[in-house]
């Protein structure tokens, strides 16, 4: 289901923020899943989010492939827009999981609608058209795929304890834009700790939010050795 791209045509998913006020056939670019490293992590040239800031149409361009890869010796994906992470877990079979989520946002609004499927297909298409960047939590509780959730929001919440057994790491890269004032090596060192012992890691590079260059810059300087 992932192994091409695809665009969201129609006001679904992250593509119904502001669907009427951008202009004509608004649509959003969904990347494929490649196997890789992060020598394949690269910017691409497609719009996969867009709305408004202060005002001003902001059109974001995200990743070219999303990658599957390891970090630290632990399986992970990282693709752009976070509401993906949905997927992977479910494609990974989790139950009742302890999810360490580390974000600026907590990303619990609830959906228009509860996931009630059973099949990948219908976890692809919940994922790309009823879920967006803001409420993808909620269903992973609901349906019993997250049990624990362990929202770290700023440096505070870095001197959690490391968890580990039936635990996914959770990261959006946009916890690292300037105005958060992160304390960078409390981050990466918690980061590492948490990703050698984490079951799974979803990593998100948050086109809206954080600028591409510098958050594939912060991710290596985070996880490659």
């Amino acid at each position: 289901m992932h192994d091409q791209g695809f665009w969201i045509k129609e006001e679904k998913g992250n593509n119904a923020f502001s669907y009427e006020k951008r202009g004509r056939n608004p649509r959003l670019f969904v990347a494929p899943v490649i196997s890789g490293d992060f020598s394949d992590l690269q910017i691409g040239r497609e719009v996969v989010f867009e709305d408004f800031e202060d005002g001003k149409l902001k059109s974001c361009v995200g990743l070219r492939n999303f990658v599957e890869m390891e970090v630290l010796g632990t399986p992970a994906v990282i693709f752009d827009n976070h509401n993906h992470a949905f997927y992977f877990w479910k494609e990974k079979g989790f139950e009742g999981a302890t999810l360490v989520h580390v974000d600026q946002h907590k990303d619990t609004r609830e959906p228009s609608e509860w996931y009630k499927g059973a099949t990948l297909e219908e976890v692809f298409k919940y994922t790309n058209e009823i879920l967006n960047v803001g409420n993808y939590v909620l269903p992973a509780v609901k349906c019993g795929l997250v049990g624990e959730v362990i929202s770290i929001t700023g440096n505070i919440g870095l001197d959690q304890e490391v968890r580990q057994g039936n635990v996914i790491l959770n990261l959006d890269l946009d916890f690292f834009v300037s105005e958060m004032e992160i304390d960078f090596e409390k981050a990466r060192e918690f980061l590492r700790k948490q990703a050698k012992m984490a079951d799974f890691i979803t990593i998100a590079t948050s086109p809206f939010f954080i600028d591409q260059e510098r958050a594939l810059e912060v991710l290596r300087l985070i996880f490659a050795d």
